[in-house]
C-alpha cells in the first residue's frame, strides 16, 4: 500500500490537528528508520514499521533533504525560497501541511 505526498495536498482531519501543534518555529527532522530511494526526480521512502511506502515528488524531496539534519521550518522555508519561485505565505502554509503529513506517518519527529 503506498501514499504519495504532494505539495497542495490536504487532509483537512490532519491539517487541523497537526498544524496546531506545529509553526513555523518549531525545529524537525527526519526520523532515522525509514528507507529512501531516489527514483528520478522523486523520492520513495519505506516506512518498515508501519509496511507503507510513500512516493515523494522534487519539492517534497528536497525539503527530505533538508531534515537530514535538525532544522526549523523556517530555515527550510528561507532556502526554498531561494530555490524555487514561491512566495513566503504559500511555502510556510505548504512546507507546514507537508511536515504535518510526515509527521503523523512517523517519518519526521519534532525537536
Amino acid at each position: 500500500m503506498g501514499r504519495d505526498f504532494m505539495i497542495g495536498c490536504r487532509d483537512m482531519h490532519t491539517q487541523l490537528n497537526m498544524k496546531s501543534q506545529l509553526d513555523i518555529e518549531s525545529c524537525v527532522q527526519r526520523s532515522p528508520s525509514p528507507l529512501a530511494s531516489r527514483v528520478g526526480d522523486d523520492l520513495v521512502l519505506f516506512s518498515v514499521s508501519r509496511g507503507m511506502y510513500y512516493g515523494v515528488p522534487v519539492v517534497g524531496r528536497r525539503i527530505w533533504d533538508l531534515m537530514e539534519d535538525q532544522i526549523t521550518v523556517s530555515a527550510i522555508c528561507d532556502q526554498l525560497m531561494r530555490e524555487f519561485s514561491v512566495e513566503r505565505d504559500a511555502c510556510e502554509n505548504e512546507v507546514l501541511d507537508f511536515i504535518a503529513q510526515l509527521e503523523a506517518e512517523e517519518l519526521v519527529v519534532r525537536l
